[in-house]
């Protein structure tokens, strides 16, 4: 993500904390599962990209859809 968890400590920021943190927490939280299916693909071969590539994309897809949510929130304060 390229918000970073410093970024929400900014005052600016502050009435909205909360949310902005539970915003970013699930964007981490899909990137390191995206990060560890790429793993078991990249170990594995054909058998893991079966079971594990839709998993990466999947979890990319939550990544940006919670980078947009920190986008809309951070411009709106």
């Amino acid at each position: 993500m390229k918000t970073k968890f410093k970024d929400l400590l900014d005052d600016k920021f502050a009435s909205n904390f909360v949310a902005n943190t539970k915003i970013y927490d699930l964007g981490r939280q899909a990137e390191i599962v995206q990060k560890i299916a790429q793993e078991q693909i990249d170990e594995n071969g054909e058998h893991a990209k079966i079971h594990c590539s839709n998993i990466v994309d999947w979890m990319q897809d939550i990544a940006d859809m919670a980078q947009k949510a920190l986008d809309i929130q951070l411009e709106k304060e």
